[in-house]
């Protein structure tokens, strides 16, 4: 038997509020920037409440599956369950600060400690234009070390205006989650990471529940 009480559980996932359209005609607004609307209905015969959703795939804290790139022809639900959850590396990049306004590049300098098979979590408190990104220098690192999945909080997958990352981890079969938060509250260095997808067909990208179990040994 798993305990639980052994781990903190860490949220990694956004709230997501939505715009609701009620059956009495109510209208309830939402507060996403991307288009998340949900219409309520009633179900018969058995007069529950359901919804129908209106939303982009890319939406809250989610995770980018292969076909995200258009030369893929492989998608989430062709990555086995192992993709989505195991060890995952925390690493912070918040002594990395913005020169003039603008992102630095993350090295493989800073990404010795990535070993084969594991999910790499990077996080800094940058936001748009001034945080870092990974340079295609550090994505090759990457992909050599072995990393199964990539999670970014306040990190640019690659240099503002280019798409060489996403192609360097997507037509390998490394799925990237974005929308991440909370790795700041994450005390040590490794973590058990879990984010599985909606398990559909032919979808890019799916919504995900992220949850970091922390050892309260470490």
């Amino acid at each position: 038997m798993i305990d639980l009480a052994r781990y903190r559980l860490i949220d990694l996932s956004k709230e997501l509020n939505p715009g609701v359209a009620k059956v009495n005609g109510e209208y309830l607004h939402g507060t996403e920037s991307r288009r998340l609307e949900l219409r309520q209905f009633i179900f018969q015969p058995d007069g529950m409440a359901m919804h129908w959703v209106d939303a982009e795939s890319h939406i809250g804290t989610h995770v980018e599956g292969p076909n995200h790139h258009p030369r893929s022809k492989r998608c989430l639900a062709d990555l086995p369950l192992e993709t989505f959850i195991g060890e995952a590396i925390v690493l912070d990049f918040s002594d990395l600060r913005p020169i003039g306004g603008k992102g630095r590049p993350i090295t493989p300098s800073r990404l010795a400690g990535v070993r084969k098979g594991d999910i790499v979590l990077m996080w800094s408190p940058y936001a748009d234009a001034e945080s870092p990104y990974i340079s295609p220098e550090a994505a090759q690192h990457l992909l050599e070390a072995g990393a199964k999945m990539i999670g970014i909080q306040g990190i640019g997958l690659e240099a503002p205006g280019s798409t060489a990352n996403h192609e360097a981890f997507l037509l390998n079969d490394i799925p990237v989650v974005e929308g991440l938060q909370n790795l700041d509250k994450i005390r040590g260095k490794r973590v058990l990471y879990i984010g599985l997808p909606i398990r559909m067909r032919h979808i890019d990208s799916s919504w995900i529940r992220a949850v970091a179990l922390e050892d309260r040994g470490e």
